[in-house]
């Protein structure tokens, strides 16, 4: 409540507010998925197989997506390679892993890529190609950052094999 100018209480509505909001938290992401990023932080790549029909997730995951069987969490880990073939691709002028700045100056390549020996896939930026080079169907390979911090961050995108 204000006084306006007659020295009357109103209400005043704030309307917008712009800038930005620092809220520092922290979560967990569930025994199944901390393993994973466990993982990515020392640059490997895992997932979980189903003991009744033998598909292999990635990201891991508790109940299998096939048949619902559940994938007990000490057992049925696989170790995967960091290669993967292009299933789906888009390009987008907006950042999709980076809140400073949504717009950019060059159309990013996003990629949804079935992680050999696998079969799910995973979506993430397509780095040093050009639009004309993607093609479905080709071979990429995880182009991993240089200081890994078991998130998926530690995965900067996929390059081209």
């Amino acid at each position: 409540m204000v006084k306006n100018n007659k020295g009357i209480m109103t209400e005043k509505f704030i309307v917008s507010n712009k800038g930005m909001v620092r809220a520092e938290f922290s979560f967990w992401v569930g025994r199944y998925m901390d393993k994973f990023y466990d993982a990515l932080e020392k640059k490997k790549l895992i997932g979980n197989k189903c003991p009744k029909c033998g598909d292999v997730f990635v990201p891991p995951r508790k109940i299998c997506g096939k048949c619902n069987a559940s994938i007990p969490l000490e057992e049925n880990w696989v170790d995967l390679p960091d290669t993967g073939t292009l299933m789906n691709y888009t390009s987008s002028p907006y950042k999709v892993n980076d809140r400073d700045s949504r717009k950019v100056k060059k159309q990013q390549l996003i990629g949804m890529v079935k992680i050999d020996n696998s079969n799910t896939s995973i979506v993430y930026r397509l780095l040093d190609m050009e639009p004309e080079e993607v093609k479905i169907g080709m071979k990429v390979k995880i182009d991993w950052s240089e200081e890994t911090k078991g998130d998926p961050s530690d995965i900067k995108g996929f390059v081209k094999i």
